[in-house]
Parts: structure tokens; sequence; C-alpha cells
């Protein structure tokens, strides 16, 4: 077989890959990152993006014949992209403030009600961690996430679905990580303007940046009280975020006219099954231990 062949078989594979490296991922955010978080919640976090989300991506591109880098898209970063993405970022919260507040209006109270207390425990959590919490979301959540879902599910999707569904179904996933029906449709939303970054830009950076600013601002905002569940959101605000979001679906339509300047590239390169098994290994024994941790009795 010649090395485009196998090229295309892994591709092909790889959709298949990317379902199973999903499952592998909400496994280990109920097995690793919860007893993990439950010992430390800043440590705890940083080992929830290595272990849980980013390893089972890495083992699958381990395994394909692709390289890292195009296939990620890690491509240099412009300044022009690098202002966009903090700008689109930060110009979308009033659009996350907007779906957030019609998913708390229309969902069930005994829903919404999870939901707020949800958004309490963050905020408590935020301020007995301001710093560390800030760092953390800031940048382990982006660099672990974004390599998770933008860089290897967005193209493997993308490639097998086309462009829009991987779009969507990329940013759906993401949204579905975060186990909240209340604020699911806001975090899709997020998912699909990174996906947008990444694809206008062709660089996974611009999805990372985005995400930091993104999440910089939502840690802001809970250590400055703005995400109390008991204070709604200004109706300016609301205003705002319907006419952005509107505007955002034409820009996105735009966008996803246009083909990326670096598209993902499967360069061919050596199978390493060796180091696949180590990594495979050590996301075991991360189960392991929080399968043990689990379902140990507490004193």
């Amino acid at each position: 077989m010649g090395a485009a062949s196998a090229i295309a078989a892994d591709i092909a594979f790889l959709i298949a890959a990317a379902i199973a490296a999903y499952i592998a991922l909400l496994i280990g955010m109920l097995v690793i990152g919860a007893p993990a978080q439950q010992a430390g919640i800043v440590g705890g976090l940083w080992i929830t993006e290595a272990l849980a989300i980013s390893l089972p991506a890495v083992c699958v591109l381990v395994i394909v014949r692709v390289r890292f880098g195009p296939w990620l898209g890690l491509h240099r970063i412009t300044w022009k992209h690098a202002l966009v993405a903090i700008g689109a970022a930060a110009a979308n919260q009033p659009v996350v403030s907007f779906l957030t507040w019609v998913m708390h209006t229309a969902l069930p109270s005994s829903v919404v009600a999870e939901f707020d207390a949800k958004q309490r425990m963050l905020d408590a959590v935020f301020g007995a961690h301001a710093v560390p919490m800030v760092i953390t979301v800031t940048i382990a959540a982006p660099l672990g996430e974004e390599l998770f879902f933008r860089g290897f599910a967005f193209p493997a999707l993308s490639r097998s679905w086309g462009l829009v569904a991987g779009v969507l179904v990329s940013g759906a996933l993401f949204s579905f990580l975060h186990m909240d029906p209340v604020g699911f449709v806001g975090l899709m939303e997020i998912g699909i303007l990174l996906a947008a970054l990444r694809h206008w830009s062709g660089s996974l950076w611009a999805a990372v940046l985005g995400h930091a600013v993104n999440n910089g601002i939502a840690g802001g905002a809970f250590l400055m009280g703005y995400e109390d569940p008991d204070l709604p959101p200004p109706v300016w605000v609301l205003a705002v975020g319907g006419v952005l979001f509107a505007i955002g679906v034409w820009l996105l339509v735009r966008v996803l006219r246009k083909p990326s300047p670096a598209p993902a590239v499967a360069q061919p390169r050596e199978r390493s099954f060796a180091a696949a098994g180590v990594l495979g290994a050590v996301w075991l024994l991360a189960v392991f231990w929080g399968a043990w941790t689990l379902t140990s009795p507490r004193g």
C-alpha cells in the first residue's frame, strides 16, 4: 500500500478513533477528573486537562500516520489573527449571557436550581483560590481542551462529515463535556466560535487564545460577583447579546464559505505503537487510581 493510500485509510479510521477517544475522555472526566478535583481543585483541574482530556487525543495521533503539527494546526499565529481572536472572544460574552439566560428561563426549575448551585460553588472556589484558578482556567483549560476539540476532533469530523458538521458537532461535543443543560447552548456557541477561529486563521493558537480570553473574562466575572445567579443580566447586556448573536451567525456563514489558509494536512509519518502503548498505560493507571479512590471508604 502506498503512502497516500495508507493516509486515506488512516483518515477513515480517524473518525472512529475520534469517537472512541471522546468516550475515553468522558470516562476520564468521571473516573480521573472527579477524584483528582476532590483531592484539590486547582491541581485536579490540571490533571483533568492533561490525563482525561488531552491524553486520548494524543494516543490516537501517535497511532495514525499524521504529523502532529500540520494536523493540530500548530502554525505560528499572525498579529491580525491574534487580535481578532481576542476581540471576538471578548465581544462574545454578551452572546453567551443572552443564550444562557434564554435557557435559564426556558428549562424546568429543578434543572435551573442545579445550575444556580453550581454557579454558587464556582463563585466560592474562585473566591478561595483566586489567582491559581484564574491561571488554571486561562492556561490549562485552553491548552487541554483546544488540543482535543479544535486540534484533534474538528479536523477529523470535518474530513469525514464536512466543514459545517465538523464545526457544529465539535461544538456540541465540547459543550456536552461540561455536563451543564442550562449552559449547553452558550457553551456550544463558544465551541463553534473557536472552531471558526481555527478554520479562519488556519492556526490552533487562535482558538487557544480565544478560549483563554473567554475563560479569563468569566473568571474575572466570578471574582467580581457578576456570576451571582440571584442577579439576572442587565437588559442592555441581553439586547446587545441578541444583536451580536445574529451578526455572529452571518459572519460564521461567510467564514465557512472560504477555505482555511492552512487546513489540517495528513502528512505521513511512522506509527509508534510502543509510544501509544505507554500513553495508554498511563491513562489506564490513572483510571484505576480514580476508580480505587471513588470506591474506597472515606473515614
